[in-house]
């Protein structure tokens, strides 16, 4: 599951929320016309923005109507109800700020009680920034200190003299290979740097990485300049990192030691490419969230409401699927000892325990997931359950035993060999569930754009008949919460080809639930495969 940075702020903002949406431009992401209650502000109206970026090649009829001007005024003289403001956005913005201190200041003032800011922030690892050193707060300092309305000269310089390329382009994300190369040249730098006149000149004046501009954050509210606080933080997906920002914030400061550490880590390269590693320890009292931050932007889940932690997002705690199973089970699951086969980070596992299981044995194979799920047993206390890092497929070749329920939830499809695997797991229980896509031609009839996903179908001869399997290749992953199979190119089965199978294994009981037909990646479902044997 990919974590969705707009997507995140579009659920937090609502359309019952009134809010500011700084630079929108081409790409907003609280548009007005979807019915989000955005007032649009910006260094220019609308049609000098279309003008601009028109021969971009850009869809420039995504521009919406520009509300304000920014001059820098108050920004709650443009909130007539004079309650503040419940949300400000500010996406890419940030590094273009002649003066960014004043602009949190402003947007502190702007915000009702318990108000928000969302910043995306590029991380100069990943951009045509790479070539230069972070920002520090002393130069942001500088020019607050100077009121700037304009940007400097050394900023100027600094972004027209080493702006970068990486393999030819000027952005790129992790993983990424090329050579680095100047885009930019000195005298251009020193040409705009020592300009005449006055006119409003753009560029990259702020450079960061996601610790330096934690640092960064954390000091200005240590000197007071500035009284907002982290509500929630992920680490670069793409280019980009997230942060939400409230005065309203009661979360602890990370240790500054920790950041400036992480900061210099996240500068340092090996011939590698790759971060050399620094030490990293905690200096705060020990915590739940503690352990959650030491995989920080890897979760895919949130845990329960009430233990207020900052984790993933996906509800997947006391998820339905498996209270489902549970009431479709009754008095066959308390006192079982049940076999799970790709946890993720453990949130099935709690909610199979909850149920009554007596004891979850859950094995996944990836690491960091793996890391995850024993950190979930820790936050939780879950006793009964044991996690084993490995593949599921060579434990149930040399596995004995008979599992009185094996729950395989979103493992199937990313399988390069689906029917072996239900082999496998026929020989092992009498009872299986399964949560997985399917391909399923009622609801992806041909001209569906999900099928552009998969490849050409493959024919396979099982137990007398021709099953179509159909490979679907990961592509290039960028998300970092990404948790897939370990083939590259995994087969998902027809919804009929599946159910079929089930019954020639000798389930003679099965219930579909949870059918999904329209989501986003591929038709989805839920079994309950049952064997009833004489």
């Amino acid at each position: 599951m990919t974590v969705d940075f707009r997507q995140i702020i579009r659920i937090a903002a609502g359309k019952h929320s009134r809010g500011i949406e700084f630079g929108a431009s081409y790409a907003p992401i609280l548009p007005k016309s979807d019915g989000y209650q955005t007032l649009v502000i910006d260094h220019a109206d609308a049609e000098t923005l279309r003008a601009k970026y028109r021969p971009h090649g850009v869809d420039v009829s995504r521009i919406e109507e520009v509300d304000a001007i920014d001059d820098g005024g108050e920004l709650l003289a443009l909130d007539p109800t004079g309650q503040g403001f419940d949300f400000i956005v500010a996406s890419h913005v940030f590094e273009h700020l002649t003066d960014p201190i004043h602009f949190l200041q402003r947007c502190e003032r702007a915000l009702s009680p318990g108000g928000r800011i969302f910043l995306l922030v590029p991380d100069r690892r990943f951009t045509f920034d790479y070539l230069r050193p972070c920002s520090s707060l002393g130069q942001m300092l500088a020019a607050y200190f100077s009121g700037d309305t304009r940007h400097n000269a050394a900023s100027m310089y600094d972004h027209y003299a080493s702006n970068a390329m990486r393999g030819g382009v000027q952005v790129w994300t992790q993983g990424s290979t090329g050579d680095f190369a100047f885009a930019g040249t000195p005298s251009e730098g020193y040409r705009l740097a020592t300009r005449p006149g006055s006119d409003y000149v753009d560029c990259h004046a702020w450079v960061f990485t996601p610790s330096s501009f934690r640092l960064i954050m954390a000091d200005l509210r240590a000197i007071g300049l500035v009284g907002l606080g982290e509500e929630r933080f992920y680490p670069s997906i793409g280019c980009e990192f997230f942060v939400e920002l409230s005065s309203a914030s009661a979360n602890p400061v990370q240790d500054r030691l920790t950041l400036a550490l992480a900061a210099l880590a996240e500068s340092a390269t090996e011939d590698s490419g790759q971060p050399i590693a620094v030490p990293h320890y905690i200096r705060t009292a020990p915590s739940n969230q503690n352990a959650v931050d030491a995989l920080a932007g890897q979760w895919v889940g949130a845990f329960p409401a009430e233990l207020d932690l900052q984790a993933g997002a996906a509800h997947l705690h006391g998820d339905l699927r498996i209270q489902w199973l549970a009431e479709q089970l009754g008095d066959r699951l308390p006192g079982q000892h049940v076999l799970e086969l790709g946890p993720l980070e453990g949130a099935h596992t709690a909610t199979l325990l909850a149920a009554g299981a007596r004891s979850v044995l859950a094995i996944e194979a990836n690491r960091d997931a793996f890391l995850r799920c024993l950190i979930t047993k820790e936050v939780l206390g879950l006793r009964d359950a044991s996690f084993r890092l490995g593949d599921f497929m060579v434990f149930l070749e040399q596995d004995a035993n008979d599992w009185p329920l094996i729950v395989a939830s979103g493992v199937l499809y990313h399988m390069v060999d689906p029917l072996r695997t239900l082999e496998l797991l026929a020989k092992r229980t009498d009872r299986l569930y399964l949560w997985t896509h399917v391909v399923d031609e009622a609801a992806m009839p041909v001209g569906d754009p999900r099928r552009a996903h998969l490849a050409a179908p493959e024919r396979r001869n099982w137990l007398g008949r021709d099953v179509t399997l159909h490979p679907r290749p990961y592509g290039d992953v960028k998300s970092s919460t990404f948790c897939g199979g370990m083939d590259a190119v995994p087969r998902w089965m027809d919804k009929h080809d599946l159910l079929w199978a089930l019954g020639q294994l000798g389930f003679n009981n099965v219930i579909v639930a949870h059918e999904a037909p329209d989501d986003q990646h591929g038709p989805a479902l839920s079994i309950l495969a049952r064997r009833t044997r004489a």
